[in-house]
């Protein structure tokens, strides 16, 4: 019994030894297994700020290229309403003053052709028209005085500059005129000068 009893402290010390081993083993694989968590943690919150302040930067830059493209695209159409405008406002002008040209008559020789009352209808219509014309940097008055009306009571030739030429076998009115439109705000504002050129005639009557 007693020889039992002395062998018992020997297996618990190797036991002991055993255990002590394993956990060498252990701390050995992983030594700082909190402190690694922790680490990886505070990694990936910096991997989310990264991500974070590069879509900022990304988003920044798109932004400063889409804003000045939005705006041109609005000052286009702008600025092409305004020419719109002007030329249907010197059409409508050529057109009211055309009907005063009777062409029966004119065919028949039994009517003398006023072009003076001719050309004021033109211009008082195409002044009263500007009124809905926006855009336009000069007074009235001035651009109205400024159109070129060419009255051809028996048909003919109409030339524009730079514009190819237009003939009609029947009384027409032609216009042309360059007024001065505001320009574009991401230019400064710089005043333009379209051409606008309108042409109207009556239809042939035919007998």
């Amino acid at each position: 019994m007693h020889n039992r009893l002395r062998h018992i402290p020997s297996k618990l010390h190797g036991w002991l030894n055993q255990v002590r081993l394993q956990q060498r083993q252990i701390v050995r694989c992983c030594p700082f297994p909190v402190q690694r968590s922790t680490f990886n943690v505070q990694r990936s919150a910096f991997n989310v700020q990264r991500s974070e302040g590069q879509s900022l930067v990304f988003f920044a830059l798109v932004l400063a290229c889409a804003v000045p493209f939005i705006f041109g695209i609005v000052e286009f159409s702008e600025r092409q309403l305004e020419v719109a405008q002007m030329q249907d406002a010197l059409q409508q002008a050529a057109r009211a003053s055309v009907q005063l040209l009777d062409y029966a008559a004119l065919a028949e020789n039994s009517e003398r052709i006023d072009e003076a009352r001719v050309q004021q209808v033109a211009t008082q219509t195409f002044a009263q028209n500007l009124g809905t014309v926006h855009g336009l940097s000069e007074p009235v008055e001035t651009l109205v005085n400024r159109v070129t009306w060419t009255i051809l009571p028996q048909g003919g030739t109409c030339r524009f500059a730079g514009l190819p030429a237009q003939t009609f076998v029947t009384p027409v009115v032609c216009a042309e005129v360059r007024p001065v439109l505001t320009g574009f705000a991401l230019l400064g504002y710089a005043p333009y000068q379209p051409q606008i050129t309108a042409a109207s005639t009556l239809d042939r009557v035919e007998r």
